[in-house]
């Protein structure tokens, strides 16, 4: 091999651009499959960070050159995201959060990479009565939870119907879990707090059966 074929690593330059080059193609595959290039601040498009190439893509608008701006804006690319945009962004956090998770109970100090999730949750269910029908519809779809102690109590009855349905009675122990579930726990909940429950939930523990007074 001659001096002149000998193998010369990658310039800098070279690697800088191979590394936009490389964002660039993940945006892309993001688009293709959302329809939208809202990439939510913590996304990873496989082990390639998104979320932080598209942040800063943004803030280096005015120095990128006219080329990767102009491909940029080809595909629909936001410069600055509007309250609409915001929303979408959280919205595409969520289903994130949701397809790993398998449900939409976030916790309200949750961030999904850097983006505060748990607090825009908390923004939705505050913003119900009026935010547009279209956004309650597509946080619907999901299985959004607006009221997260209603989703509780119906997750625990859930499970006793469950416990229910396997042992033939209600008579729950008291540390017993059914699953995940801390179901023991639930039922004294229910006991102790017989007269201060919905007249609706008491029907339906004593429809199954429930045990209110242990002998």
């Amino acid at each position: 091999m001659s001096p002149n074929e000998s193998f010369y690593p990658a310039q800098p330059s070279n690697r800088l651009e191979l590394a936009w080059e490389k964002g660039f193609a993940a945006l892309k595959q993001f688009k293709a499959r959302e329809k939208h290039c809202r990439v939510p601040r913590g996304h990873r498009e496989g082990a390639f960070n998104l979320g932080t190439w598209v942040v800063n893509q943004r803030n280096r608008k005015d120095t990128l050159s006219v080329q990767r701006r102009q491909s940029l804006e080809a595909i629909g690319f936001n410069w600055t995201l509007l309250v609409r945009d915001s929303w979408e962004e959280g919205f595409a956090a969520l289903k994130q959060f949701k397809a790993r998770e398998g449900h939409c109970q976030v916790l309200e100090q949750h961030e999904e990479g850097s983006f505060k999730l748990g607090s825009w949750v908390a923004r939705q269910r505050t913003k119900r009565q009026t935010m547009s029908t279209a956004w309650r519809r597509q946080l619907d779809a999901i299985g959004f939870v607006w009221d997260p102690y209603e989703s509780a109590w119906e997750r625990g009855f859930a499970a006793l119907k469950k416990f229910k349905a396997r042992e033939k009675h209600c008579r729950v122990p008291r540390v017993y879990r059914e699953g995940a579930f801390n179901l023991g726990t639930w039922v004294v909940n229910q006991r102790n707090r017989k007269d201060t429950l919905a007249i609706q939930r008491r029907r339906s523990l004593d429809a199954i059966g429930f045990v209110w007074r242990l002998k």
